[in-house]
């Protein structure tokens, strides 16, 4: 199986093909589903060391979740959560960016970057935003 793809469905996704590295993954039971239950631990621990103000570290975690699906749009809307967070909106930028193309009605997503849009002097990109939020 090794050049072969499995489907899988993650939350409020469309189904994407999944690579397998070998054949004996798919006799493991939920083998299929490791790599999501680790994107969500790091998920939820990085939500945890946010909300204690441990900002470094909770970082951390949500790059672990973006590597670990890279078509989760949550863990890119955390990870800029928190690039907000140090000050760093230049690095929030992208991150929302790819929120929005991952989900485009992710409105909390479109409001921040137009928001930071605005703020770097980018009224045209930043309008488009807006008005996209209110239509």
């Amino acid at each position: 199986m090794g050049s072969e793809t499995l489907r899988r469905r993650t939350a409020g996704s469309a189904t994407r093909p999944v690579p397998r590295s070998s054949s004996a993954d798919f006799l493991v039971p939920g083998a299929e589903c490791g790599v999501n239950a680790d994107v969500e631990k790091h998920l939820e621990l990085g939500k945890k060391l946010l909300a204690a103000g441990q900002l470094a570290d909770a970082l951390s975690q949500f790059h672990a979740a973006v590597d670990g699906d890279p078509d989760n749009y949550i863990a890119y809307y955390r990870r800029a959560t928190v690039f907000l967070a140090m000050g760093k909106s230049k690095a929030a930028l992208p991150d929302l960016t790819k929120v929005i193309e991952l989900k485009m009605d992710f409105t909390a997503a479109r409001l921040q970057r137009g928001h930071l849009l605005l703020k770097q002097g980018k009224l045209d990109e930043a309008e488009d935003d807006f008005k996209k939020v209110v239509s």
